[in-house]
């Protein structure tokens, strides 16, 4: 068993230069610089100079990784709690970190979002996580944390009102702009490439059961919203959201690895809110068919190709300014029970969803699996594997993003 007590670090931040990585670093020394021995760690050193520099911390130590290094990366892992990563894409530069972090005992916080990976990820090193007794844990931001956190309030808030769980809940995405970097966009077209490449991975990630446990990989109907639509609960149209697929997956993985217990029979989806009017239906329309339009483009193709030219390049990404206007952000959900009784939930911060909001829930989620693991498993009961947030770090993370981020979850019962 490896002593994590020992180490020289709590956390290292892998990743720290980019559009992410630095609003990350400067977080992480606002709230928890006198707290925590950390360190910042990427390709570049004269960027991750820089970003010490801006972090005002002249005694912040340097690590060069650069991408999938395996020798690179077991340096940085054997000295850390904690690795939390804001690298993409997960499949090009993260696998040997995956590797290094479970040989070596340290857990893993990361942002990747790329289904095919995930799901290789977990197929590949799930047993041996479990283990060794380390959580390797992704989708630490805007996907998924929100969406599966308003989740598990909704239904211990439907349990303690009306005595069961929903059997259905829909969420949308209602407020905020998302800014998409380089690095993200990178990650979707290694998503599109996989597909591209191998008929049986679109097949995969179409399953809305695809990140579930290898022997739970189907369930009730419930595939992803493909057209705009009026939703009579929340008094508008709907369209869908590109976060969702993901966010989808990894709440319907929760609920599975914890043995269904919100009944054999529950689904859940995800959109985005839409508006009211025939204006607003017209605008969702084109926003729909231009993403999709990107989405399902082939990348071996010259028109797909040309495309995803379009698209962001790589370091590129929202100013400091855009992503202070791009907050606040927030989503609002719709639950049902078995016997018709609803209940709304709602999540809501002051962050911007896509680089400053997700900085946050991924340091505060670094936090958790360095400095409080015995009251996390106290409570989980779980010391290892490939875990969604909650399932790693249950309510601890959501008491640690209310009081040092202001992410906040809530409820109300309407029926």
């Amino acid at each position: 068993m490896h002593n994590r007590q020992d180490r020289p670090f709590d956390i290292i931040l892998w990743g720290a230069t980019g559009h992410t990585g630095r609003p990350a670093a400067l977080y992480l020394q606002r709230q928890y610089g006198g707290q925590l021995r950390w360190a910042i760690a990427g390709r570049d050193r004269d960027k991750l100079e820089r970003v010490k520099s801006e972090v005002g911390n002249p005694d912040l130590p340097i690590f060069i990784v650069p991408g999938s290094d395996r020798a690179a990366a077991e340096a940085v892992a054997r000295q850390t709690r904690v690795i939390a990563s804001t690298v993409a894409p997960g499949a090009q530069h993260a696998t040997e970190m995956v590797g290094a972090c479970i040989q070596h005992g340290t857990h893993m916080a990361d942002l990747c979002g790329e289904l095919h990976w995930l799901r290789q990820m977990m197929d590949t090193h799930d047993p041996a996580a479990q283990a060794g007794r380390v959580k390797i844990v992704n989708c630490c931001g805007l996907d998924s944390i929100p969406s599966e956190y308003l989740v598990h309030r909704m239904q211990q808030a439907a349990q303690h009102q009306f005595g069961e769980y929903c059997s259905h809940i829909i969420n949308c995405f209602s407020h905020g702009h998302i800014a998409v970097s380089g690095g993200s966009f990178a990650s979707g077209k290694g998503v599109m490439q996989a597909v591209a490449n191998d008929p049986a991975m679109a097949d995969m990630i179409a399953n809305p059961y695809s990140l579930n446990p290898p022997d739970q990989l189907d369930g009730p109907h419930c595939p992803d919203l493909e057209q705009v639509e009026f939703h009579q609960d929340f008094d508008q149209y709907i369209m869908p959201f590109p976060f969702g697929q993901i966010n989808a997956r990894i709440v319907r993985r929760s609920h599975a690895v914890l043995g269904s217990p919100w009944g054999a029979d529950f689904t859940y989806r995800e959109a985005k809110l839409a508006g009211t009017g025939p204006l607003n239906r017209i605008k969702a329309e084109l926003e729909f068919r231009l993403t999709r339009l990107f989405v399902e483009a082939n990348p071996n193709t010259r028109t797909g190709r040309f495309l995803h030219s379009l698209g962001p390049k790589e370091g590129s990404g929202p100013t400091d300014k855009q992503i202070a206007n791009n907050g606040p952000c927030g989503f609002k959900a719709v639950g049902v029970t078995p016997s018709g009784r609803k209940i709304k939930g709602w999540m809501h911060t002051h962050w911007d969803p896509g680089h400053g909001g997700t900085a946050a829930m991924l340091v505060d989620s670094a936090y958790c699996l360095a400095k409080r693991q015995d009251e996390i498993e106290a409570e989980t009961g779980r010391t290892g594997g490939y875990l969604t947030p909650y399932l790693a770090m249950g309510e601890v993370l959501r008491e640690q993003l209310e009081h040092n981020a202001g992410i906040h979850w809530g409820v109300e019962s309407v029926a």
